[in-house]
C-alpha cells in the first residue's frame, strides 16, 4: 500500500481517536461537576507539554508489499544432437549426466549423448541450426562471443563462421576431451577432386609460360652472329665481282670475258640478298598471338579451380551440430530435476537447470503499479529473521492477473543484490519501493507538531529553556513531503533547526 493511504487512515485513526477521548473528557467532566466540599476546594493540575526534536531526515513516499523469495525462472535442457549425415542413429544418453544440485558453468558438457558432447553456453537466442564454416546470422555471433568467454576465440565476434572459428570450436571440443565433428567422406572427395583440378591447371599454366618464354627469347646469339658474318662476305664478294666487272669494260676485254664477270656479279649480289634475308628473319620479333592467348586460358584455368577450392574450404570445415550446445539464458545454473539416466533414450528435457540468483515475486494493485518503475530500487526486509536487503524492480507486466498475480494485480519481479539464495529462498520479504523522495536530508518534524489556523498557515510550536522555565514560540513553516508520520517542513516566518523541541501534544 501507498504510504498516502497511510496517512489518509491516520488521520482517521486520530479523528477517531478525539472523538473518544472528547466523549471521555465530557464525561469525566460531567462526573466532575457534582463536587464534594472538600474537592471543590482543589485546583486541576497544568498539562504538561510533550516535545520532539527537529530531526534532519531523508523522507520517502513508497510503495509497501510482501514478495516471496525464489529462484529464477528454470530451464528444461533438451537434446537433439545428429551430425547430419544420421550416423549417430537413436540418441542414447551414455555419460556426463550430472546429479541434482551440481553447478554447471559456461562451456560445461551437461550430458553426453550417443558419444557426443552437450554444451553449455549463455545466449539468448536457441540453437535452432547447425552452425559450420559460411553460415552467417545473429547465432554465428552469440557462439563467438561465448568461445571468446571461453578463451578459444581471440578475434572480434561478428556473423561470419569461417575458419577462425572453426579452429576455435576444434580447441573448445579437444579441450572438454572430444574432436570436434569434422568433414564427411563425401566432403573429403570433393575437396580432393577440387584440389587436384587446381594442381592440373597449375601444370598447363607453366607449359604455356615457358613455351611462350622460349619465344620471346630469340635465337642462340651464335646463329646471330654467324647470319651477320655471311652478310659481310656477301657484300665483299659484290664488291669485288663489281670491281673486276669494271676493269674488264673499261680495258675492252672480249665480249666473253666481259659476259663471264657479269655472271659472277649476279651471283654475289643474289647471294648478298639471301644472306640478308635470313638476318632479317632471324633477327625479326616471332607472332607470339597463340602462345599468348594459351597462356591466358591457362592462368584463368588456374583461378577459376583456385577459387572453387576456396569456397569449398571456407564452407567445410569443423562445424557444432544443432544439438550439441544449448544455449541458455543466465549462468552458472544448477542442476535441478534429472529426468533420465545413462542408457535411456532421449525423449524430451534431460535436465532442469535452475538459475543460482534469486529474484522476489510481488503483485501490485493498477494504482501502485502506475507509481512504480523497472529500474526503481527497493529494500527489503524481515524483522523474524533479521534479513535487511536491496534490490531492482526488472519486470513488470502490462496485463492484470498473469504470471500468477491474482485478478486485477500486477506482477513484478524484483532482483536482488548480493543475496544468499540459500539463505532467502522461500521467505516472505516485506518489499519497500519508494516512489517520492526529498534531495537528501531535510528538516523533519512528525505531523503532530503541525497546527493549521483558521487562514490555513501552518505553524510548529518551538519550547525552548528559559531560566529556570521554558518559554514557547510559533515558527511559521511551508510543508513539504510527508511520510511515515513525519513532514518536511521549511520555515517562513522565524527561526528552526535541528534539535529544536517542538510540541507535539500534552499530558497531566
Amino acid at each position: 500500500m501507498v504510504s498516502s493511504t497511510v496517512r489518509t487512515r491516520t488521520h482517521r485513526l486520530m479523528l477517531v481517536v478525539g472523538v473518544a477521548v472528547g466523549a471521555a473528557t465530557a464525561g469525566w467532566l460531567a462526573g466532575r461537576s457534582v463536587l464534594s466540599p472538600e474537592e471543590a476546594t482543589r485546583r486541576a493540575p497544568e498539562p504538561s507539554p510533550i516535545t520532539v526534536p527537529v530531526e534532519r531526515r531523508v523522507i520517502q513516499n513508497a510503495v509497501v508489499v510482501r514478495g516471496t523469495v525464489r529462484y529464477a525462472a528454470e530451464f528444461d535442457l533438451s537434446v537433439d544432437s545428429d551430425l547430419g549425415d544420421g550416423s549417430l542413429g537413436a540418441l542414447v544418453l551414455t555419460g556426463r549426466l550430472p546429479a541434482p544440485g551440481t553447478e554447471l558453468a559456461e562451456g560445461a558438457v551437461a550430458v553426453e549423448v550417443s558419444g557426443r558432447p552437450v554444451f553449455v553456453m549463455q545466449g539468448d537466442l536457441p540453437m535452432y541450426r547447425g552452425l559450420r564454416p559460411g553460415v552467417q546470422g545473429e547465432d554465428v555471433r552469440q557462439l563467438e562471443s561465448a568461445l571468446r568467454r571461453l578463451g578459444f576465440f581471440a578475434g572480434t565476434p561478428d556473423t561470419t563462421y569461417d575458419q577462425t572459428t572453426a579452429a576455435a570450436v576444434r580447441a573448445l571440443y579437444a579441450d572438454a576431451g572430444y574432436a570436434a565433428v569434422g568433414l564427411s567422406t563425401e566432403e573429403q572427395q570433393q575437396l580432393a577432386a577440387a584440389q587436384q583440378q587446381l594442381d592440373a591447371a597449375r601444370v598447363q599454366r607453366v607449359a604455356a609460360e615457358q613455351a611462350l618464354a622460349e619465344a620471346t627469347a630469340g635465337p642462340p646469339q651464335s646463329q646471330v652472329l654467324a647470319a651477320q658474318g655471311e652478310v659481310e662476305q656477301a657484300q665483299f664478294a659484290v664488291e669485288q665481282a663489281q670491281r673486276a666487272y669494271a676493269e674488264a669494260v673499261a680495258a675492252g676485254a672480249d665480249p666473253a670475258e666481259i659476259a663471264r664477270l657479269e655472271a659472277e656479279l649476279a651471283a654475289a649480289k643474289n647471294r648478298l640478298a639471301v644472306a640478308q634475308a635470313q638476318l632479317e628473319e632471324l633477327t625479326a620479333p616471332p607472332d607470339t598471338t597463340a602462345l599468348q592467348q594459351a597462356l591466358a586460358d591457362a592462368q584463368a584455368a588456374e583461378q577459376a579451380a583456385q577459387r572453387n577450392l576456396t569456397q569449398l574450404n571456407a564452407t567445410l570445415g569443423f562445424r557444432v551440430p544443432r544439438g550439441e550446445v544449448v544455449f541458455v539464458p543466465s549462468l552458472p545454473r544448477q542442476v535441478g530435476l534429472v529426468n533420465a539416466k545413462v542408457g535411456d533414450t532421449v525423449e524430451g528435457p534431460v535436465l532442469s537447470l535452475t538459475a543460482s540468483s534469486v529474484q522476489v515475486d510481488i503483485s501490485l494493485s493498477a494504482r501502485e503499479k502506475e507509481l512504480v518503475t523497472v529500474g526503481a530500487a527497493a529494500q527489503l526486509d524481515d524483522s523474524v529473521n533479521d534479513i535487511n536487503l536491496s534490490g531492482t524492480v526488472a519486470f513488470i507486466a502490462d496485463t492484470p492477473g498473469t504470471d500468477g498475480a491474482p485478478p486485477g494485480s500486477y506482477y513484478a519481479r524484483i532482483e536482488l543484490a548480493d543475496a544468499d539464495p540459500q539463505q532467502v529462498a522461500g521467505l516472505n520479504l516485506r518489499v519497500r519501493i519508494p516512489v517520492e523522495s526529498t534531495d537528501g536530508p531535510v528538516l523533519a518534524v512528525p505531523v503532530a507538531a503541525l497546527v493549521t489556523d483558521a487562514s490555513g498557515e501552518v505553524t510548529v510550536r518551538v519550547r525552548q529553556p528559559d531560566g529556570d522555565g521554558f518559554r514557547e514560540r510559533d515558527v511559521r513553516v511551508e510543508v513539504g513531503l510527508s511520510a511515515d508520520g513525519f513532514a518536511q517542513v521549511t520555515p517562513i516566518d522565524g527561526e528552526l533547526a535541528e534539535g529544536d523541541l517542538v510540541v507535539v501534544g500534552s499530558q497531566w
